[in-house]
């Protein structure tokens, strides 16, 4: 399982009067998922789901969004809901480089979905390692996880959206 440590730093850039100062999460991620299979094993979900809505608060003092998913499709494991929130590190004004982009609602994701383990609200997720989501954009599924930029192995940049269940089911058996 990857395991993460939180920090907030209080860097800021100048934005117009009116505006609150924009802040950045900074976040070191101990071990990163580099294959699909081990994301798969450490998932208790794998779906494809459409953003709905999206609201921002935080936890432990930590900045989050949380999002609305319309669920489409169990491609892997069991959920029985058929919409369900992600919650995702940072919001539109902190950010979070070294995880995951944040959903746009009305885009279509692939998720591989984790218990939120600090709530007892069993309708409320995390994105696996903050590694498991890609958004569907012209046939394909794109990686969105995070950090953009690093060295080493990797997950997939993109896989096919007409294979992706068969692509999901042989990563299980793995």
């Amino acid at each position: 399982m990857a395991m993460a440590i939180l920090s907030a730093s209080g860097c800021t850039e100048q934005k117009p009067a009116g505006k609150p100062p924009k802040q950045r999460i900074s976040i070191t991620q101990i071990n990163r998922y580099t294959d699909l299979a081990r994301l798969r094993r450490d998932s208790m979900a794998v779906v494809i789901a459409t953003a709905a809505a999206t609201g921002t608060g935080s936890r432990d003092g930590i900045p989050v969004t949380a999002t609305q998913v319309e669920i489409s499709k169990v491609v892997s494991g069991k959920l029985g809901k058929e919409s369900v929130t992600v919650q995702q590190i940072g919001t539109a004004d902190v950010a979070s480089p070294d995880t995951s982009r944040l959903m746009e609602v009305g885009r279509t994701y692939l998720l591989y979905l984790s218990r939120n383990d600090g709530t007892k609200n069993l309708d409320r997720f995390v994105i696996t390692g903050g590694d498991g989501i890609y958004l569907l954009h012209g046939g394909r599924y794109m990686y969105q996880g995070g950090p953009q930029k690093r060295s080493g192995d990797r997950l997939p940049a993109s896989i096919d959206a007409e294979k992706v269940e068969a692509a999901v089911v042989a990563e299980a058996g793995s």
